[in-house]
């Protein structure tokens, strides 16, 4: 049986004045960023930043399936979605706030908004990972204040807490920021037509399971067992992340590998600053970008 939260999580009290504040403002700033996409849609002639936006605002559905496997709570309603929570929709008994959507827009959308177009330049590995630490920072930080604000929570048992927030899940959605910012900068530079833009309607809920579920599986099975042992999902947690890490590793492979198609093809010059070096695999020199 899934662990779902006990009474005394449902007993927990919603914050308002919290509520309404990060209602108003994130919807606004989700409006906001995608009149900005809008804007440089029309610069590039290219519907791809309006859909880096409304991908993230659709696959923003998936929520609860994190919420039932990395036990977070919405404070503020039951099962069936009775209580002071402006509820948008219930399911696995786990109510979603209405800004659940433009919190995705803001969380996932807006890095990859302002990142795809210098990943689709040029960019190393190094600085792929320094961004995803920025995030994991940035993540933890908006986490931790939202969980002590009594705006949600996370229920049950789960390892690295600090201030109530697992630590490890910044590492897991850092990891799924950045990696949606690398997959628009692959499609950038291999959608020829508009049409295919709309292929993150996929992109986006996919890279979100394959990071947080699909790498995070060795710490969500030791949460979700009977009788967690704390031992092993400490153990089990930086497992989770050297996953995530080697998934980050993975998608920054395939925009270098997007990029030498592109150059090859003659629709990408190297960009100032960023060279290309020639490095062994299997005795088969191969190229990579570095900044």
């Amino acid at each position: 049986m899934i662990p779902l939260p006990g009474p005394e999580t449902y007993g927990l009290h919603l914050n308002h004045v919290m509520q309404v504040v990060a209602t108003l403002l994130l919807w606004g700033g989700s409006i906001a960023l995608l009149g900005y996409a809008v804007v440089l849609a029309r610069r590039e002639r290219s519907p791809l930043p309006v859909m880096i936006v409304v991908a993230v605002a659709t696959g923003s559905i998936i929520e609860p399936i994190y919420d039932i496997t990395y036990h977070l709570y919405w404070l503020g309603a039951d099962p069936q979605g009775h209580g002071p929570q402006w509820t948008l929709f219930t399911a696995f008994g786990l109510p979603q706030p209405v800004w659940v959507m433009p919190a995705y827009v803001m969380v996932f959308a807006l890095p990859a908004l302002l990142l795809y177009r210098s990943f689709a330049r040029g960019v190393s590995v190094q600085r792929v990972f320094a961004w995803a630490a920025l995030t994991a920072l940035t993540t933890a930080v908006f986490e931790t204040a939202a969980t002590n604000l009594d705006l949600y929570t996370y229920y049950g048992h789960a390892p690295m807490r600090l201030a109530h927030y697992p630590l490890w899940i910044s590492v897991m959605e850092a990891a799924q920021i950045t990696g949606y910012a690398l997959l628009c900068a692959v499609i950038k530079l291999r959608a020829p037509r508009p049409v295919h833009c709309l292929a993150l309607l996929v992109v986006f809920p996919a890279n979100f399971a394959f990071e947080t579920l699909g790498a995070g599986f060795p710490t969500l099975i030791s949460m979700n067992t009977p009788q967690p042992a704390t031992g092993l999902m400490w153990v089990m947690a930086p497992v989770s992340m050297a996953l995530a890490a080697a998934g980050l590793w993975w998608t920054a492979q395939l925009l270098f590998l997007t990029q030498r198609w592109a150059r090859s093809e003659g629709r990408l010059a190297t960009s100032a600053g960023v060279e290309e070096q020639v490095v062994p695999v299997r005795g088969v020199a191969q190229p990579i970008l570095s900044v």
